[in-house]
């Protein structure tokens, strides 16, 4: 069966260089055909940005359903991805065959660039017509909960990093709502969250929340909050008893620690970032590549990969949420200046 003509359509050139992308190659023609080439092709090479041992996981999982086929997941986070995959785009080679990241205007601007396989397998297809429900996918490439595929099927997100708060268990009882952890002093002294510094999303988040509950950024400053760089540390704290609370923490972090509770604030939708999977054209694996994302899309896909998180779609038992229950934003879209203001708003607020 002869390949999809997915060849390369410009000449990207990030340095200079003039360089071509990687030689790019296709799935089987048909789906019956797709499953037996990835059988015979036998490995495959994954980018994700989540944790070694969620990656394992999944690792472990897919390896169940197709023993033929040796998965690898490596971790990189976003930056990292982008610059190994440009570099390599540019070298003309490929190393790397699926991406599982966040950097939505990376791939926006690489979308003509021929780095992007179409996602062509059916599960991938149902996911994106059970969101949508019969209406129109939008085609602004901006990621709501209420479709799966977008900037022309090159870009699937596979599940959503959903951020809620967290409790100590020991100390909280009963389950508090999220207003109550700063309506009034209870918890001076005992509040953790995410710096703002750090990560734009957390800036972000915190910037969204302000705008729900206006005055939360003084309030933060008389709580007399625990700074932490991202919401691993800040589980660890969580669960060793160093603060009671913690206010928009990943509900993935939280999942494993022991004498933790966890839940979104019950009067919005909860707030949650999408996570991207991407096949590449270069990929020497293109048929296992296409299994591997359309396997994501299905229920036992979903278990794997979103436990921990909001997942695409419904009833995934090991998620904290889904699709249905949340807003979707990404801190990468949002006006940087806007993003400056709520840091600088926060770290007066903060005393800093």
């Amino acid at each position: 069966m002869a390949p999809l003509a997915l060849t390369a359509c410009g000449d990207y050139d990030g340095s200079g260089s003039g360089n071509a992308p990687a030689m790019a190659r296709g799935p089987e023609a048909s789906w019956a055909d797709v499953v037996k080439a990835a059988d015979t092709e036998g490995q495959l090479e994954v980018w994700s940005v989540l944790n070694p041992a969620h990656n394992a996981a999944v690792e472990a999982a897919f390896e169940k359903a197709y023993p033929s086929i040796d998965l690898t997941i490596a971790q990189y986070g976003p930056p990292e991805i982008s610059t190994r995959v440009d570099a390599e785009q540019q070298a003309g080679v490929g190393t790397v065959d699926v991406l599982l990241s966040t950097d939505r205007m990376w791939h926006e601007k690489h979308l003509k660039d021929g780095y992007f396989q179409k996602i062509v397998g059916p599960d991938a297809l149902a996911a994106d017509e059970l969101l949508r429900n019969g209406a129109a996918p939008t085609t602004d490439g901006v990621p709501k909960a209420t479709q799966t595929l977008y900037d022309d099927d090159t870009r699937l997100i596979t599940s959503f990093a959903a951020w809620g708060y967290a409790w100590n268990t020991d100390a909280v009882n009963p389950a508090p709502s999220f207003e109550s952890l700063f309506a009034d002093d209870t918890y001076k002294g005992r509040i953790g969250m995410n710096d703002p510094n750090v990560n734009s999303v957390n800036a972000v988040l915190f910037g969204r929340l302000n705008e729900r509950y206006p005055g939360l950024f003084e309030r933060l400053g008389e709580l007399r909050p625990t700074l932490y760089a991202s919401s691993g540390p800040a589980s660890e704290a969580l669960g060793a008893g160093a603060v009671d609370a913690v206010l928009a923490i990943s509900g993935s972090a939280v999942a494993p620690v022991k004498k933790a509770g966890f839940a979104f604030d019950s009067q919005f939708p909860a707030l949650a970032s999408p996570l991207y999977g991407e096949v590449l054209a270069s990929s020497e694996s293109p048929n296992a590549s296409q299994l591997f994302v359309n396997w994501l899309m299905t229920p036992e896909g979903q278990e794997a990969w979103s436990a921990g998180y909001a997942s695409v779609l419904p009833n995934i038992s090991t998620a904290n949420n889904s699709a249905s229950g949340i807003e979707v934003f990404e801190a990468e879209s949002v006006d940087p200046k806007k993003v400056a203001a709520w840091q600088d708003e926060l770290n007066v607020a903060l005393g800093r």
